[in-house]
């Protein structure tokens, strides 16, 4: 028989909201990793800043940590599902040809995704359980096609044999930082990075430059 009052439910489980979306959210937090560091963000500024309940974030990404993951695995993923879908379109073409285009994807999809960029610039200088999950977990599968055409067309002679740490260093570097650095940009050169005519001039000049480099004459 009922008392007249409401059943409570058990304390430490908030109630789960159906509407609650996770993605927005996730991609809040990590433009506020992106801009503050992991050191200046808490689950309670992104509670605020999203209108959801603290309890119901801890609910749903235990700490700051999984949050952190879980935003970088959000982005991580969806860059890799845009690589994967190139590479489905020019499996059959000729490796450098291949290696353009990856690269051209490469500068789109920093352009489209700074804030994953900047979080990563952040955390891969020190060694430290987050570093090394963001390797394993995203970096490596990101550029593993880029290191695989690079050492399939230096074992066939075509490009010049240049260590993997400084090649990939220098591709990446100089394809990314247009856009983590997109503020210094602004004040020192007056451009948009994130313009789309930037970002087409920076897919020209990084495969002009990186190609008069790398192939062999």
């Amino acid at each position: 028989m009922s008392n007249g009052k409401k059943e409570q439910r058990k304390a430490g489980r908030p109630k789960k909201n159906k509407d609650l979306n996770t993605n927005n959210i996730l991609r809040i937090a990590l433009k506020n990793f992106a801009k503050k560091g992991y050191g200046g963000v808490t689950i309670s500024k992104i509670a605020k800043e999203t209108g959801v309940a603290d309890s119901l974030l801890h609910y749903h990404f235990k700490s700051k940590d999984g949050l952190w993951k879980k935003s970088m695995q959000l982005i991580g993923k969806e860059i890799h599902s845009e690589l994967n879908d190139l590479f489905k379109l020019i499996d059959d073409l000729d490796g450098l040809e291949k290696l353009r285009l990856y690269n051209k994807k490469i500068v789109h999809v920093s352009a489209k995704y700074p804030e994953f960029q900047q979080v990563v610039v952040q955390e891969v200088f020190s060694d430290n359980p987050r570093s090394a999950w963001l390797i394993d977990e995203l970096l490596q599968p990101i550029f593993a096609p880029m290191q695989n055409i690079i050492k399939a067309e230096t074992a066939k002679g075509r490009i010049k044999d240049i260590p993997p740490a400084n090649l990939t260093s220098f591709i990446i570097g100089s394809i990314t930082t247009l856009f983590t650095r997109s503020f210094q940009m602004k004040k020192m050169h007056g451009i948009d990075s994130l313009d789309e005519k930037q970002i087409d001039l920076h897919v020209t000049l990084i495969n002009d430059l990186i190609f008069n480099g790398l192939v062999k004459r």
